[in-house]
C-alpha cells in the first residue's frame, strides 16, 4: 500500500492519503511508527496504526472533556463508552490516571469546595453524590472534614431566616416542618437543623390572633356559640396552630 500524501491538520492530527484513501492519524502514531519515513506499508501495518489511533482519539477526546472542568473516572468512562470499546475506555482511563489528568483526591476536594462555596447543600447529599460517581468513601470522608459544623450551621441558619421572613402569616409548626423537610432534602442532618432552630424565635401568637379574627369574621355568619368556637379551632388546627 502506497503512502501518497501527508497534510498536517493541527491539533496533533495528520491527513494521510494511502492508496487514494484518506485517514486521519494522530501525530503520536506518526512518530511511534515513523510513518513519515515510509513510502509503503502493509495492510497489517495500517490495521495496527488505526487500532492505536483509536486509543489516541479517545484519549484526546477525554483530555478535552477534562479541560472544560475536572472529571472523575466514572464520568470519563460514561463519556467515552458511547463511542469506544470497553478495552479502549479502560486503557485510556489508566493513562489519564498515570498522566495526572484523573486524581481522585484532587477531584473530590474540588467537588466538595464547589458544593460548599456555590450551593446550599449538606454533607449527606455531597457524600451520596460522590458515592454515585464511584469515588472511594475513604477519600470522600477525609475531604468532607473541611465542611465544618460552623459552615453547615451558617448555611442552615440562612435558610431558616429566609423561611421565617417569607412565611410570616403561617403557623410556627408549618414553618418548622417546611424548613426541616427542605434542609433534610438538601442533605443536612436532622439534629443539626433542630439545634439551629433553637436559636430562632418561632413565636406565632400574633399570627394566631390574626387568623382567629379572620376566621371569626368569616364563620360567624354561619355559626355561633360553641359551634363557632369549635369550627374556628378546627380551621386553626388544620393550619398547624397549637390551640390557645
Amino acid at each position: 500500500m502506497k503512502i501518497e500524501k501527508y497534510k498536517y491538520l493541527g491539533n496533533g492530527k495528520y491527513k494521510v492519503l494511502i492508496d487514494s484513501n484518506d485517514y486521519i492519524i494522530y501525530e503520536d502514531i506518526i512518530l511511534k511508527y515513523n510513518i513519515l519515513g515510509k513510502d509503503n506499508i502493509s495492510q497489517k501495518d495500517l490495521d495496527l496504526y488505526l487500532k492505536d489511533n483509536e486509543f489516541f482519539e479517545a484519549y484526546y477526546k477525554a483530555v478535552s472533556y477534562i479541560n472544560i472542568k475536572l472529571r472523575c473516572s466514572s464520568e470519563i468512562e460514561k463519556y467515552l463508552s458511547k463511542d469506544f470499546s470497553l478495552k479502549v475506555v479502560n486503557d485510556v482511563t489508566d493513562k489519564l490516571k498515570h498522566d495526572g489528568y484523573l486524581n481522585e483526591d484532587v477531584y473530590t476536594e474540588a467537588f466538595i469546595n464547589d458544593q460548599i462555596n456555590l450551593k446550599i447543600v449538606g454533607p449527606l447529599k455531597i457524600r451520596n453524590d460522590l458515592i454515585n460517581l464511584k469515588v472511594s468513601e475513604t477519600v470522600i470522608d477525609s475531604h468532607l472534614e473541611s465542611y465544618t459544623k460552623d459552615i453547615q450551621y451558617e448555611k442552615i441558619k440562612k435558610i431558616i431566616d429566609k423561611e421565617l421572613r417569607l412565611n410570616k402569616n403561617k403557623s410556627s409548626l408549618m414553618i418548622k416542618n417546611k424548613i426541616l423537610k427542605n434542609l433534610i432534602d438538601k442533605g443536612f442532618y436532622k439534629d443539626d437543623i433542630l439545634n439551629c432552630m433553637d436559636s430562632f424565635n418561632f413565636d406565632d401568637s400574633e399570627v394566631y390572633k390574626q387568623e382567629y379574627e379572620k376566621l371569626y369574621r368569616k364563620l360567624s355568619a354561619k355559626y355561633s356559640g360553641k359551634q363557632l368556637e369549635y369550627k374556628i379551632k378546627e380551621k386553626l388546627y388544620q393550619k398547624g396552630f397549637r390551640i390557645q
